[in-house]
């Protein structure tokens, strides 16, 4: 990902993650674009030079088809990747590439030493978790929450 690349995907992921924490009850709706500008000036104080983060584009010929945001993480069971976020562009999705993703970074976190990858899937987000599980993924925690007010 080019540094040109990175200031149009931050923008968008600090709307997306502000919409999607909104959408699962964790944020009210008007403090939630800053709460995740917040946590992405926090995870990413160096931007795309920020230490042990890797950010990629996927191609098709000319086409930028979708992002992926990996981070390294040490913990108890070795070093692992922990995937933050991953989005196939909207007139791309249905065509294989979130799948061809999925292989595609299992390939570089090989690359990079790690021995597993990690990840957080919103409880409504169906599509994605449809392919983690297809890609071999397994839930290890459920969160649940029921909202009374």
């Amino acid at each position: 990902m080019t540094e040109e690349e990175f200031a149009v995907y931050r923008e968008h992921l600090v709307l997306a993650y502000a919409e999607a924490k909104v959408q699962a009850g964790n944020w009210p709706a008007g403090d939630a674009e800053r709460l995740s500008e917040e946590a992405h000036r926090t995870l990413l104080p160096g931007g795309l030079a920020t230490p042990a983060h890797h950010f990629y584009v996927a191609r098709d010929d000319d086409r930028l088809v979708g992002t992926l945001w990996l981070a390294e993480r040490d913990g108890d069971n070795g070093r692992s990747a922990y995937l933050y976020y991953v989005e196939v562009a909207e007139a791309e999705r249905g065509k294989g590439y979130g799948k061809a993703m999925m292989a595609a970074l299992e390939t570089e976190v090989t690359a990079l030493g790690l021995d597993s990858i990690q990840l957080h899937v919103f409880g409504d987000n169906t599509t994605a978790r449809a392919l983690y599980r297809d890609a071999g993924y397994a839930e290890t925690n459920v969160v649940m929450s029921k909202r009374l007010r």
